[in-house]
């Protein structure tokens, strides 16, 4: 630790990672950039054809202004708000970024040593889109090898190359209670199951077709 000068660390705001950082010495918070951009969207979405120029706007000012100038484009986006829906989620997100400030600032400012980081992007669209978008459960074997399964995928790396490489798996002794599963028959699983959930919907959209055909009659 002796030898660097300086460390950055991307974070959400979470109050666990603020009170790990006063553990280490010379540590700069940086707002990271998916969950910037999370409330930069939350508070204009509801600008329709302006939504564009406001986010320029509220970027602007986080990176060059003041709080009281943010707080007065806050209170025009709210002027705009239709509903209490709409209200609540510019609040909610203009609180999280009053709450990071100067982190969000150094995120936009782009200084020389401050990167971005990919991990939650990583988190949502590699892991979260297959094993949590939908109510499944995981083992902790099901879950660590299909992590796997998706790296190796994401980095385009062959998944027939994958299971020709895998060894054949030895008996388990009687009585044993957990299941190893390769990579091979995870693969094959996820085979059936996607098949079965096509069958299935196309089965309802053949339903729903026939019910709405004959209501139009």
């Amino acid at each position: 630790m002796e030898g660097i000068k300086k460390i950055y660390i991307n974070s959400d705001g979470g109050a666990w990672i603020k009170e790990g950082m006063n553990q280490l010495g010379s540590i700069e918070y940086v707002l990271d950039e998916f969950h910037l951009s999370k409330y930069v969207l939350k508070m204009t979405s509801h600008m329709l054809d302006s939504k564009e120029d406001a986010r320029v706007g509220v970027c602007k000012i986080i990176r060059d202004g003041t709080k009281k100038e943010f707080d007065e484009i806050v209170e025009r986006l709210e002027g705009c708000a239709k509903t209490e829906s709409q209200l609540k989620r510019i609040q909610e997100a203009a609180k999280h970024i009053k709450n990071n400030w100067t982190a969000a600032k150094r995120r936009l400012w782009r200084r020389n040593g401050v990167c971005a980081c990919s991990a939650e992007g990583h988190v949502s669209h590699v892991l979260s889109s297959r094993m949590s978008t939908l109510a499944l459960g995981w083992s902790r074997l099901g879950a660590s090898k299909m992590a796997r399964l998706r790296e190796w995928h994401y980095n385009k790396n062959s998944m027939l190359e994958l299971v020709r490489s895998q060894k054949a798996e030895l008996p388990m002794v009687a009585g044993a209670e957990e299941l190893i599963m390769s990579a091979s028959d995870i693969i094959s699983s996820e085979i059936n199951r996607r098949t079965k959930a096509e069958t299935i919907s196309g089965k309802y959209e053949e339903i729903m077709n026939t019910t709405l055909g004959l209501k139009t009659k």
